[in-house]
């Protein structure tokens, strides 16, 4: 009998795993850390090709009323160098998971400096996001970008 207890508690033990569950607000932090990361590879690192693995195939970016894809995107991103430095704070307000597909809603501080000098944007944006499954890595599959006149509240 206790042989039995054991390959079964064994059993179990496997199925349900050893480590902590993943839990939704494991996903939502998941989440806000890709959204953050899209923008370090575009601004920060520059690196295209580590920048598109972060977007889906499918990726759009809606700015300046343009609709812009993810080809045009990644030829617009800044050439490396020390040309700009650019620092971003984001607030987040809302970050949704539902299975595989999550939306963030959050404000992002930018604090440029370029050739044109030191300037400050504040844009209210909105993120959706997606994953091929549990454990994937979330990739950008939306971006909408509103720049605002005033800080946030």
């Amino acid at each position: 009998m206790e042989r039995r207890q054991f390959i079964l508690g064994t059993t179990t033990g496997l199925i349900a795993g050893t480590g902590a569950a993943h839990t939704a607000t494991d996903d939502a932090a998941d989440v806000r850390a890709a959204v953050e990361k899209v923008y370090h590879l575009y601004y920060q690192v520059r690196d295209k090709a580590q920048y598109r693995a972060l977007l889906t195939d499918d990726y759009l970016l809606l700015e300046h009323g343009e609709i812009i894809t993810l080809d045009a995107d990644i030829a617009m991103m800044p050439a490396p160098g020390p040309a700009l430095r650019r620092t971003d704070k984001f607030d987040f307000r809302s970050t949704q998971v539902a299975g595989d597909t999550a939306h963030a809603v959050y404000f992002l501080s930018t604090d440029v400096i370029d050739a044109k000098g030191a300037r400050h944007f504040d844009f209210l944006e909105s993120s959706v996001m997606r994953r091929s499954g549990p454990g994937a890595p979330w990739r950008m599959a939306l971006c909408h970008s509103t720049r605002l006149a005033k800080p946030p509240a």
